[in-house]
């Protein structure tokens, strides 16, 4: 079977590391078999605070489950080392030169979007038209597109639409992910490459409102025609 997205790594020794994805056809949550996770993966274990999870939840955190097919692999590698990126959908291929930090960020912000958190839910849009290596002012502008397209559906359903100062709640949401992410991560790997790229991940969902006041100007410009009376 053909996978929908392959990240493929070229490391400094010229060894390969290679994931591909198969995402269900409908909501877009990954597809993708663990088998029985490491115990740094059970649920209880360095738990979110927010966690919707109690005493019926799962046996392993769907997130950390789906991250622990990934930092065996760099867990030898350091942020800063140079990799070859390729990622292959049925649409496009995209290759460049990349620090093993933002190629495994870029990474496990697709894992994260799709792997079936209940807080990380909203992301599947995003995952489901994943722009590897985006920059903030690209995430901004998909999160935002991404964001009133769901205000569009809500209305449409007879749903009370939210305010934009919902979007940030939720991003709110994802920095308590990210953090407990890093403390299971630090007590179980010896390299800062995943670490670091969660690091960065939380950056972006720390400066969001940032993003938001700042840049979403000086994107006003491009929509003059729709401005027009």
């Amino acid at each position: 079977m053909q996978s929908d997205l392959v990240y493929e790594f070229t490391l400094p020794d010229q060894r390969k590391l290679t994931y591909r994805f198969q995402f269900d056809g409908e909501r877009y949550l990954i597809d993708r078999e663990v088998g029985e996770p490491e115990p740094w993966c059970e649920l209880k274990f360095q738990q979110c605070s927010h966690c919707p999870y109690q005493d019926n939840g799962p046996k392993f955190c769907p997130a950390a489950s789906q991250l622990s097919l990934i930092v065996k692999d760099v867990d030898h590698l350091v942020s800063y080392d140079r990799i070859h990126l390729r990622i292959e959908s049925k649409q496009r291929i995209i290759e460049q030169e990349s620090s093993v930090q933002e190629a495994v960020s870029s990474l496990l912000g697709l894992v994260l979007a799709s792997c079936g958190c209940p807080h990380t839910e909203f992301l599947l849009p995003m995952a489901r038209f994943h722009l590897p290596l985006a920059s903030a002012e690209e995430t901004l502008w998909r999160a935002c597109g991404n964001f009133l397209l769901a205000q569009h559906f809500k209305a449409e359903s007879g749903s009370s639409t939210e305010m934009l100062g919902d979007i940030l709640r939720r991003y709110g949401n994802l920095e308590v992910i990210n953090s407990a992410l890093v403390k299971r991560l630090k007590s179980q790997i010896n390299s800062d490459a995943c670490p670091n790229a969660i690091v960065l991940l939380d950056n972006y969902a720390k400066h969001f409102p940032h993003y938001l006041e700042n840049s979403i100007n000086r994107l006003k410009p491009l929509y003059a025609a729709y401005l027009l009376p």
